[in-house]
């Protein structure tokens, strides 16, 4: 196997995670080569000079110019997402972008019009779609096997407080430092619209939002005052699809709970599945048909889904976010050596990139319901 040479965008704690599975995890190793690295930090530089397979760059051209390169994997500030991954895509290089896609509307159409223009493949890295949860959830969708989708819900609440803190720790008296947070509203950072999407059509075939109604507020924190302004501190949404299923989604910043909510859920006309904690087991309930018991409940058959069910379905993969990481970067790496479309290609990440950005304007409206764009045929 040719392996393919890759390229670092940012070298922070996203980025080691993914040199390690890259180099170690039997699904990836084996497969790349990393060879260059982008970092702005002479600290973070300093620390990789005694590798000497790596090029080590301080500015994006003399980066992209780099005759060995050919794919990218963008682990910088979310801010520089759009710019980066347009940049890459117009030089010939595959890349695979951590989300959020971008954080400005006009920019989804630029890094579509890139990647197709390019013939290279983009990836959006929103590997909690790849949850064997979630991924079970989109199988019983698109199989049919609870009926037409009619409700999903998933939640990504946790606490990022520290990212607003020197030294990463302390309270309240501790100095306040800026944040890339603060430059959006939770929905928008997604990790819960991209799993619901696919919850309701599953992974091949994620369901688009059209339309939105959000609210967020800035209650939690210390004495109700978060320190993630201008954005703000909890995000929730309805979404509903073309064919008329909704979803509830809800992003959370500042939230008092440890360890972060996790959770996805997805019901059918004849069916349902929940899982209230991603890692644990979940709940599976079949009707049989429109029968009522004399108790007047539904009567069916109600199995848990636990790791050994679940692998039933979905392929067993161990590593970093339950194996999400490491099923998101195999499809990239597989849509790059077989020439084809990575299954969250730019379209796709531009449904879930404006949904979260359609959400954040309806909140700050007062709940205003807002249209999102659909980017995929």
């Amino acid at each position: 196997m040719v392996k393919i040479k890759v390229g670092f965008i940012g070298y922070g704690i996203n980025a080691l995670g993914h040199r390690m599975e890259l180099e170690n995890h039997s699904k990836l190793a084996g497969r790349t080569k990393v060879i260059a690295v982008l970092e702005p930090n002479p600290d973070v530089r300093k620390t990789l000079m005694n590798d000497k397979t790596i090029t080590i760059c301080e500015d994006l051209d003399n980066f992209l110019d780099i005759p060995e390169l050919e794919a990218v994997i963008i682990c910088s500030p979310p801010q520089f997402h759009a710019s980066q991954a347009i940049a890459a895509l117009e030089g010939g290089y595959d890349v695979y972008s951590e989300i959020p896609m971008c954080i400005e509307e006009k920019d989804i159409e630029k890094i579509i019009e890139a990647e197709e223009r390019s013939g290279k493949v983009y990836q959006l890295g929103e590997n909690y779609c790849f949850y064997p949860e979630v991924l079970y959830a989109g199988h019983l969708a698109s199989s049919g096997r609870i009926g037409p989708s009619v409700y999903a819900e998933s939640e990504y609440l946790h606490d990022v407080t520290y990212r607003w803190r020197k030294n990463n720790k302390g309270g309240v008296d501790t100095p306040r430092i800026d944040s890339w947070y603060q430059l959006f509203d939770p929905l928008m950072y997604a990790h819960s619209i991209g799993p619901a999407q696919v919850a309701l059509g599953g992974i091949k075939n994620p369901k688009p939002f059209n339309e939105v109604t959000s609210f967020s507020n800035n209650i939690g924190g210390y004495q109700g005052n978060p320190i993630c302004r201008p954005a703000n501190a909890f995000h929730v949404g309805l979404f509903r699809t073309e064919d008329g299923a909704i979803a509830k989604c809800a992003n959370a910043y500042i939230f008092a709970r440890e360890p972060s909510r996790i959770i996805i859920q997805v019901v059918g006309r004849t069916g349902t599945y929940e899982c209230y904690e991603i890692g644990k087991p979940g709940r599976l309930f079949l009707a049989k048909e429109h029968t009522i018991t004399r108790s007047k409940h539904r009567k069916g058959r109600t199995t848990t889904i636990d790791k050994e069910k679940l692998t039933e379905v979905i392929d067993p993969v161990e590593g970093l976010y339950y194996g999400g990481q490491a099923r998101v970067v195999d499809d990239w790496l597989t849509a790059i050596e077989k020439d084809t479309k990575a299954l969250l290609n730019s379209r796709i990440g531009g449904n879930f990139c404006h949904a979260g950005i359609s959400a954040s304007k309806s909140a700050r409206s007062g709940g205003k319901p807002f249209k999102i764009k659909r980017y995929n045929n």
